[in-house]
């Protein structure tokens, strides 16, 4: 028997079927090229058709509302910039999790801070439940030689632990900017510069770390040494005590030997790795790179760009100072300043 359909039915099947192709029409890419070229008006209105329809995919979706927050950055549009990450997670299951060096430092401090909301607490999300939580401190900088030439290993040292450790074990290690984000958001840092092992532990509890890593380097007569311990959050035991000693020139050797020392402090065998694909072994892009964190931290995004471009100067294979540049562009757009962004890779993440 054949069904008759009201008439507005009909219609309003007609309107829901065209409102869906009409949607489907709207191409991320294309949304990406307005991100691109600096309009980011129009690339919110893209993203956000793309976000909130239903008729893309997850994974689509998800990727739309990482660009709507870096747009609405970029127009310094912070609440909505920070409900953008707040649905994101909401899309969830399974985990999302944004990479700090991909995108900007606001928005990357709204996301910890939508994620703070949801859970209710601090802790790091786990995406493998039982998985060892490894968090790594900044080192201070006791140095007596050339102390304000290697100033930004501060924040470099433990970059490039994280990397290495990253490389080659199965286990989960926090990135330094949410250690700071933390740091900042609770005062816990009693000495700007200087982490204690108080500060170390409290600051591991709070993120749900099974152990955590902080110590210091001096550089004297051009040699380097670099001394760490590793404590157990729960009880804080102290694991290891470990001092490596070496020239300063070849401190990425140094780095990778205290790695392999961390994680056997924690049971987790490290496996033979090399540096990343996308890190240096140039020193002076390594000095470049680690300063231009520095100035990152402190708000001077316009000289961070400059320093993490100096960086692909001394090592064009440097992917993640060029990837931390790239990065930056919402910060240079919204002061008005994107010309030398441009020289910067336009390979969208």
């Amino acid at each position: 028997m054949r069904v008759h359909r009201p008439l507005s039915v009909v219609v309003l099947l007609l309107l829901f079927t065209a409102s869906s192709l009409w949607a489907q029409d709207v191409s991320l890419e294309e949304a990406k090229d307005e991100y691109l070229f600096a309009d980011y008006d129009r690339a919110i209105e893209l993203f956000s058709e793309i976000a909130h329809s239903s008729a893309y995919d997850s994974e689509t979706r998800i990727e739309a509302f990482r660009y709507l927050g870096r747009s609405y950055i970029a127009k310094d549009k912070q609440a909505e910039a920070r409900e953008a990450m707040a649905e994101l997670i909401r899309l969830e299951p399974p985990i999302v999790e944004l990479d700090a060096d991909d995108e900007p430092p606001p928005l990357i401090r709204l996301y910890y801070d939508a994620r703070r909301e949801v859970q209710d607490d601090y802790s790091v999300e786990q995406a493998s439940p039982g998985l060892q939580t490894l968090a790594i401190m900044d080192f201070s900088n006791n140095s007596v030689d050339q102390r304000e030439r290697f100033e930004g290993l501060t924040k470099g040292l433990p970059s490039m632990m994280i990397n290495y450790i990253n490389s080659g074990v199965d286990l989960k290690v926090i990135e330094r900017e949410r250690i700071q984000w933390l740091l900042n958001e609770l005062e816990l840092q009693r000495q700007e510069g200087v982490v204690d092992q108080s500060t170390a532990v409290r600051t591991g509890e709070l993120l749900g770390a099974t152990a955590v890593v902080f110590g210091s380097y001096i550089i004297l007569n051009d040699q380097m040494r670099i001394t760490a311990r590793v404590v157990d959050v729960e009880t804080g035991e102290v694991l290891l005590g470990e001092e490596v000693t070496g020239e300063a020139e070849s401190f990425f050797t140094l780095i990778e030997e205290l790695s392999q020392n961390v994680t056997r402090a924690v049971n987790v065998e490290m496996e033979e790795t090399q540096l990343g694909t996308e890190e240096t072994n140039s020193l002076d892009a390594m000095m470049a790179y680690s300063e231009g964190l520095e100035r990152m931290e402190r708000g001077d995004y316009r000289g961070a760009f400059e320093k993490f471009i100096e960086a692909t100067d001394h090592d064009s294979g440097f992917a993640r100072a060029e990837r931390k540049a790239e990065s930056l562009r919402p910060m240079l757009a919204l002061s008005g300043d994107i010309r030398s962004s441009e020289a910067s890779s336009s390979t969208m993440n």
